[in-house]
């Protein structure tokens, strides 16, 4: 019995010293080199021209060097467009004063902001062609754009008899005042599209019980594989939400307030 004991125990401890150690734990293979290929589209729509309404009367001469006072307590108008409009007036070669007598009085009776029916743009070919293009003809052909309509009106008068020598109305929307098109990019990107599974696979053969048993065997990490990706598009130029419409309101009626200025008659 004792014999059969040494016997035994010399067995299982040969069978410990000569058992292959585990094999080393699996590192995650490197990745390829992605390439990215970047592109831009652009978006136009029809433009308008201002309408404009200009009706100088004959009753009153307007001269050179007669004095203006600007009215401007039935419209919102800002310091920055006060200025602007003092400024063509000026240019016009009639003198502006702030208060006191003068000859006419420039009433600003109108300023008005309307969002309107939003402005479609079209997308345009491109100068040199390219093979994404009739892709993203067809997931992007379009794109709506706010859309706001500016309108200003305003009356010259004479101050001493109380009439109306002059009446303008102008106004504009917000895409064909700003005429540049919109301006997109989008990527073609490479991208690895089983990294979890190559993940996975290293993951499950890093266990204890994985290295062992391929202690004496080798196998062979899935390769990479990749696929192309187009990304969505993301606006570079021009304006398009509300907030971007919104911020070229300023410049709207200064553009307006200059086209119906320049169209008094100083004799």
């Amino acid at each position: 019995m004792r014999y059969l004991s040494i016997v035994f125990f010399t067995f299982i401890t040969t069978a410990c010293v000569t058992a292959p150690p585990p094999a080393a734990p699996l590192e995650m293979p490197l990745k390829p080199q992605l390439k990215s290929q970047s592109y831009q589209v652009a978006y136009e729509t029809e433009h308008a021209s201002p309408k404009v309404k200009s009706v100088q009367l004959p009753a009153h001469k307007i001269t050179r060097n007669q004095t203006v006072q600007v009215i401007a307590d039935k419209a919102s108008v800002t310091d920055t467009l006060f200025k602007q409009i003092t400024d063509a007036l000026t240019t016009m070669n009639l003198r502006v004063v702030d208060q006191g007598n003068s000859d006419y009085t420039l009433a600003i009776h109108q300023l008005e902001l309307n969002f309107i029916e939003d402005t479609e743009y079209q997308i345009q070919p491109p100068n040199k062609a390219y093979p994404l293009f009739a892709q993203i003809t067809q997931l992007y052909p379009v794109q709506q754009c706010s859309t706001i309509n500016a309108e200003v009106s305003m009356r010259l008068i004479h101050r001493a008899s109380g009439d109306v020598v002059w009446f303008g109305k102008s106004s504009i929307d917000s895409a064909s005042f700003h005429r540049e098109p919109l301006i997109y990019s989008f990527s073609d990107e490479q991208v690895i599209s089983n990294e979890l599974e190559v993940a996975t696979f290293i993951h499950q053969q890093n266990t204890d019980q994985a290295r062992l048993a391929r202690a004496n065997q080798e196998v062979s990490i899935p390769s990479y594989k990749t696929i192309s990706k187009m990304t969505s598009l993301t606006k570079l130029q021009g304006p398009c939400n509300r907030t971007e419409v919104s911020a070229l309101t300023p410049m709207m009626h200064y553009y307006l307030s200059s086209i119906l200025i320049d169209k008094i008659k100083v004799h």
